[in-house]
């Protein structure tokens, strides 16, 4: 399929007038309206594979988010949406309060920026809060939640309200990368010489597949496991059942 692909390509030829290009200066193209606009927009996308209701989406977003003015919430592509705002405060607050779910599916959100294509965006991270279990004393402080934070995808936050470092685990925020299979946990260096194990538990993950691990998607439409099926191998759910 790939290789027809590229030889139809190869034969794709434009005309004089399509060669021509328009807005030579794209910056200049962009004026100070759409500037603004976008400066106060999000794009958004539902991590689902399966079918959910667009008009409850905006109304139950709409209302948890409890914004001091207007949003506007248009889909401009299937499960690709655009988030206005009407005040750059309301936005910052939404974007620093990733990740929102609608129906228990991942609502992930970017910045637009102005020389993107609808039908380039992509997402490949979204934040998420992560509980680190059973962490020895000594590592329960600031530093090692953004030593872990950076091994599993990005640091961005950490939850001190615990200061004495009492609790049952600790609360950091991380950037996923979506496209990978989720971490269940890390191995951590001890003074013996050794490396201890430590869960990671997930906050609201949504659609997740417990074969290959990744969100988007359950083990009833994946992929990787029709793969193994059809090389006659054992499936074994690595991430439960």
């Amino acid at each position: 399929m790939e290789e027809n692909l590229l030889k139809d390509w190869e034969k794709f030829r434009l005309t004089e007038d399509e060669e021509a290009i328009v807005c030579k200066d794209f910056e200049e193209a962009t004026d100070e309206g759409s500037k603004s606009q976008i400066c106060v927009s999000l794009i958004g996308k539902m991590l689902t594979g399966r079918p959910f209701n667009f008009e409850a989406m905006k109304k139950t977003l709409t209302s948890i988010w409890r914004l001091h003015n207007h949003v506007a919430i248009r889909m401009i592509e299937t499960n690709l949406f655009v988030f206005q705002f009407f005040s750059i405060e309301d936005k910052e607050r939404i974007l620093e309060g990733c990740p929102w779910s609608f129906d228990n599916q991942i609502l992930c959100l970017k910045e637009i920026h102005p020389d993107e294509q609808p039908s380039d965006i992509q997402f490949t991270h979204t934040p998420f809060w992560v509980r680190l279990l059973d962490v020895p004393f000594g590592k329960r402080n600031s530093s090692f939640a953004y030593d872990i934070g950076e091994c599993l995808g990005g640091y961005l936050d950490y939850d001190s309200v615990d200061y004495l470092g009492w609790d049952e685990f600790m609360r950091i925020k991380v950037m996923i990368d979506i496209r990978k299979p989720l971490r269940r946990g890390v191995r951590l260096a001890t003074g013996k010489g050794e490396a201890t194990w430590l869960d990671i538990k997930y906050k609201r993950l949504g659609d997740f597949c417990y074969y290959c691990g990744r969100l988007s998607h359950t083990d009833r439409n994946c992929h990787y496991q029709e793969e193994t099926v059809e090389k006659g191998t054992v499936v074994v759910y690595q991430y439960g059942t």
